[in-house]
């Protein structure tokens, strides 16, 4: 799943509806397109992870989304530790 343009209070509630084909085990979340993201990004993010337990892998994090992430101790949780998945 390739994420695109921003991520961001204005569109995060559109985001966080979006589904994830079922019967997947794990899908990668591709965030290479992302343009911009606030703390409503972490929220989505966090969402999905709940929602799909254990199926999400993040990949190609926007630098100031993962300083968001660290900031509020979430990275762990969304699977967000990896710097090889760094970009911007």
């Amino acid at each position: 799943m390739l994420l695109s343009g921003p991520l961001t209070l204005e569109t995060a509630r559109e985001a966080s509806l979006a589904e994830i084909p079922a019967g997947l085990n794990v899908t990668t979340v591709d965030l290479a397109g992302v343009t911009a993201v606030d703390s409503s990004a972490l929220g989505v993010l966090m969402q999905w992870s709940r929602r799909y337990a254990g199926k999400l892998k993040f990949v190609n994090i926007p630098q100031n989304l993962r300083s968001l992430a660290d900031l509020y101790d979430v990275s762990a949780m969304l699977a967000m530790s990896s710097e090889e998945n760094l970009t911007h």
